[in-house]
């Protein structure tokens, strides 16, 4: 990771290396629906065209053909319990062409067979609870006022 100020320098240090920027890029989904080789991502206001495309072309080798940003203002938003506007972060979007023969379909994070299973073991536990209950219950029908730990 790299880290925004330089250490001190020493003379007999070693050479300074950056393996990481302090940049980040994330990648979104598209309002409407674009060609397969067409991509979006939100990157930080300080990031030029040029920072845009070197990153993605160094760091990901991803083939840039054409690339387009545009800055954007942050959300507003009333504060909680308060009076008064807070204004979100500004940023910026990066919409990235590749080559034609490049294609990219964005991942699925939450697929169905993923999304059930913690559903079921749910369901289950719920049931789980439910015949303890009933089993406590039926044993104290005539102690209702002692403690199931007797």
């Amino acid at each position: 990771m790299s880290t925004r100020y330089y250490p001190r320098y020493v003379r007999g240090n070693p050479q300074l290396r950056i393996f990481l920027p302090n940049f980040w890029i994330k990648l979104i989904k598209n309002d409407v629906k674009s060609p397969p080789n067409h991509v979006t991502f939100k990157v930080p206001l300080t990031m030029s065209d040029h920072d845009v495309r070197n990153y993605l072309e160094k760091i990901y080798k991803i083939p840039v053909v054409h690339l387009k940003t545009e800055a954007r203002c942050g959300p507003l938003d009333v504060a909680k319990g308060q009076q008064y506007m807070v204004k979100g972060e500004d940023y910026r979007i990066a919409f990235v062409t590749m080559p034609k023969d490049v294609k990219f379909t964005f991942p699925d994070l939450f697929p169905a067979e993923k999304v059930d299973e913690p559903l079921s073991d749910y369901k289950h536990m719920k049931k789980m609870i439910e015949k303890s209950t009933n089993e406590a219950e039926r044993r104290n029908v005539d102690r209702k006022d002692v403690p199931g730990w007797f």
